[in-house]
């Protein structure tokens, strides 16, 4: 049987030593009022021979965040950890609408785009209310931020769904990728890089446990790389050579950048891992190679020059992957690698040029291997809800972050 006592100090240790004078009180006495402190799952009811015996627990909200993207609209629920200091997911869920594909041919989101992003907006708040959300967060991005329709969209946006998108600037989208992707390898300590590939922004930042040191937005996402210069499918190998050459030059104007782990976060990153996967047979899920590669892609592995490898799913990207993901990127058509590698071919198009960016990044900061987080602003935005409530974006501002929960063993 467990007593209030234990219950009482296993709470304690999860919270990382503090303790109420009211809870102590009660533990004595071995009843205890209701503490909001508490989370449900730990109050006691009155069991047989009146000894006290865990309540049915009573899980906290859902949350969720919507972002308005240049490739996605991008749904995240999630529950919130009793701490306060995580979340799991319950929904992640995204629709391909390009509005940035619009903003960089004509500066404006097209009427059918835009109607699109609506429909897609209307439909993943009807998701997360089915899940229990009655707290949605509305993000815009770089593919909204640089429209010159931006103001018009937004209005239309929050008067034909109810959600009101909130844009924000490079900086506040630095700190929330910063946090959410961080999120998903708590355990890491020192200084740790973040880079968001987006498509129409690229941002790299440097923070240690939840602070923000350092942090850059620069439009040199997947997107405007490929509008600039790579134009033909496939790309050619000058153009592949002057991309890369000047992603390079405009961040080599960054101040050194110095982590001991780095991250990246975004649907092109996770794409580029799944072709690493498929293409090279390794995965992007850390961890040391134990299953059967895939052998529909022996003769492309062959190829490329890369080892027939085996390894059950590791979030992992290294340098060496990229180069070679680079040559078959020279090799096929958007629509060619959208066969062999089950890519949407909208985001088959974006694997030469968000490869550049990302391998430029991954080089300046002097790493040989990225850890592709799966979370991202989204997941970001709502982990400085729970700690700053309706001014999480000031939050996102300052970049200062929350003191992180103790690790126990």
């Amino acid at each position: 049987m467990v007593h209030s006592r234990d219950l009482q100090e296993r709470w304690r240790r999860f919270r990382g030593g503090v303790k109420t004078q009211e809870a102590d009180e009660s533990s004595q006495t071995g009843r205890r009022s209701a503490d909001p402190a508490l989370p449900p799952s730990l109050t006691e009811g009155a069991g047989r021979a009146g000894a006290l015996v865990p309540a049915i627990p009573t899980p906290p909200a859902p949350l969720a965040a919507i972002d308005a993207g240049s490739n996605t609209i991008h749904l995240a629920v999630i529950r919130p950890a009793y701490d306060g200091h995580d979340l799991r997911i319950l929904k992640d869920d995204a629709e391909l609408t390009q509005l940035g594909a619009d903003v960089t041919a004509i500066g404006a989101i097209g009427p059918e785009r835009a109607a699109a992003a609506i429909v897609a907006i209307r439909a993943q708040v009807a998701e997360a209310q089915a899940l229990g959300a009655t707290t949605i967060l509305g993000i815009a991005t770089e593919g909204v931020r640089k429209a010159a329709n931006a103001a018009v969209f937004l209005e239309r946006g929050e008067a034909e769904t109810g959600l009101r998108l909130r844009l924000i600037t490079g900086e506040q989208e630095a700190a929330l990728a910063y946090w959410g992707a961080t999120s998903e390898s708590p355990q890491i300590a020192g200084k740790r890089g973040v880079i968001d590939l987006g498509g129409g922004s690229l941002e790299l930042i440097v923070g240690e446990g939840m602070r923000v040191n350092w942090r850059a937005s620069l439009p040199l996402g997947g997107n405007i790389v490929r509008a600039r210069f790579l134009p033909s499918d496939p790309p050619t190998f000058r153009e592949l050579s002057q991309a890369y050459q000047s992603v390079t030059a405009a961040l080599a104007d960054l101040p050194a950048l110095v982590a001991g782990d780095v991250s990246v976060c975004g649907g092109t990153a996770t794409a580029l891992a799944q072709m690493a996967r498929r293409a090279l047979g390794k995965s992007a899920r850390g961890g040391v190679a134990n299953g059967a590669a895939d052998p529909s892609a022996s003769a492309d592995r062959a190829k490329a020059g890369a080892p027939a490898l085996a390894g059950r799913r590791q979030r992992i990207l290294t340098r060496e992957q990229m180069d070679q993901l680079l040559t078959l990127t020279l090799r096929f058509s958007a629509a060619e690698l959208a066969a062999r590698y089950h890519l949407r071919e909208a985001r088959a198009r974006l694997m030469a040029p968000g490869c550049v960016a990302l391998l430029a990044a991954t080089e300046r900061f002097g790493v040989d291997q990225l850890r592709v987080s799966k979370r991202g602003i989204r997941e970001g935005a709502l982990l400085a809800y729970l700690h700053s409530g309706v001014n999480w974006l000031e939050a996102a501002t300052s970049g200062q972050g929350w003191r992180t929960a103790p690790t126990q063993a």
